[in-house]
């Protein structure tokens, strides 16, 4: 009886240890996202509608079934996301667009990437424009021929109205685009442009009016149309705003010397390898900048010197504790080790971005 015993027990011992390494194997099935938003500039668009603060895209990681990993602003996300190896569908936009309406450019991207057990992958996402726009420019030939005319611009998630003495962009999904008149009742369609991503349509409207008939038609001026390629960043260097680093991207180039980069304002440096993140700050002669608002490991970190005069007296943390969390660009000379960890000296210029 023992010994029969002694035998199931030695049996399912056995039965168990493949489970269990079954259980580890699974555990190891992971790999790491570092996800970094290119943030866009503040000279990015000829629209005047202004660029959001990055930080507050709504940043989404989903797997290959659709379920959310990830969810929350991009500033608040964590530094390193550790995920089932697997495929993901990572995206940050800066709202919700749903149906046409004024001065609301929507910005985002959207990548899809597979993740291999025990790797590391790093994506990028590009702050680009993905709905367009029109506007128009009435003559006042026009407005002499229909007084008490009604526009409206029609696409299909929804009508518009625009006024004669309206000046904002109207922003739409991309796909057909209609101006309609109702003019006393009568209602036309005046023409339809189909617009993609990141156009801005500028058309302007005049009537011309035939005298032996008496018939007026329509001229519409569309040599103002433009593509924004500047809307997209994807290319990083030196001397342009708009190709800034991020500060991955800076802590990779020490020794390059005027360069623009881009981060969060996460604290100061208080010695050699430490970061002060929180109120109050006790020096004004540095600041730290984060990949994002929330970043606390100094590995995604980039030190800034603040020499005496009017950058210290505008950014330093001790006199401006406000400034903690905010996005700012900053021009300068990158150096391997400044306080211990890769920074920036000599900064020249500086601007903050949507925030």
């Amino acid at each position: 009886m023992r010994t029969t015993l002694q035998l199931l027990a030695i049996l399912a011992t056995l039965l168990l240890l493949p489970i269990s390494c079954q259980d580890l194997f699974r555990q190891d099935k992971s790999g790491t996202l570092l996800i970094s938003l290119q943030a866009p500039s503040p000279t990015a668009t000829r629209s005047g509608d202004g660029l959001p603060d990055s930080g507050s895209f709504q940043l989404t990681v989903t797997d290959a079934s659709g379920t959310a990993i990830y969810t929350g602003p991009y500033a608040q996300s964590p530094d390193v996301l550790t995920v089932p190896a697997g495929s993901y569908t990572v995206s940050a936009v800066s709202g919700p667009f749903d149906a046409p309406a004024f001065d609301a450019p929507q910005w985002g991207d959207t990548q899809v990437v597979s993740v291999a057990a025990g790797s590391s992958i790093a994506v990028t996402l590009e702050c680009r424009q993905l709905n367009c726009g029109l506007r128009l420019e009435m003559d006042a030939s026009f407005l002499e021929a229909f007084p008490a005319g009604v526009l409206s611009l029609k696409s299909p998630d929804g009508t518009l109205p625009y006024g004669y003495g309206e000046t904002r962009i109207a922003y739409f999904r991309p796909g057909p685009v209609s101006l309609l008149l109702d003019d006393g009742g009568f209602v036309q369609t005046l023409f339809t442009r189909t617009l993609e991503e990141r156009q801005i349509l500028s058309m302007r409207i005049s009537a011309q009016t035939d005298t032996k008939s008496g018939s007026i038609s329509l001229q519409v001026d569309t040599t103002r149309t433009w593509l924004s390629d500047h809307f997209i960043y994807g290319a990083q260097g030196a001397g342009d705003i708009g190709s800034a680093y991020d500060i991955s991207a800076a802590r990779e180039h020490p020794g390059q010397q005027g360069a623009w980069v881009y981060g969060y304002i996460v604290g100061i440096a208080t010695g050699t390898g430490k970061i002060g993140f929180e109120a109050p700050f006790s020096k004004n002669t540095n600041l730290v900048l984060g990949t994002k608002a929330s970043t606390r490991d100094k590995d995604f970190c980039l030190s800034v010197e603040l020499p005496k005069g009017e950058l210290r007296d505008a950014l330093n943390l001790m006199d401006h504790p406000s400034l903690l969390g905010k996005n700012v660009y900053i021009k300068g000379d990158l150096v391997s080790a400044y306080y211990g960890i890769p920074g920036l000296k000599a900064p020249s210029e500086y601007e903050f971005s949507g925030n």
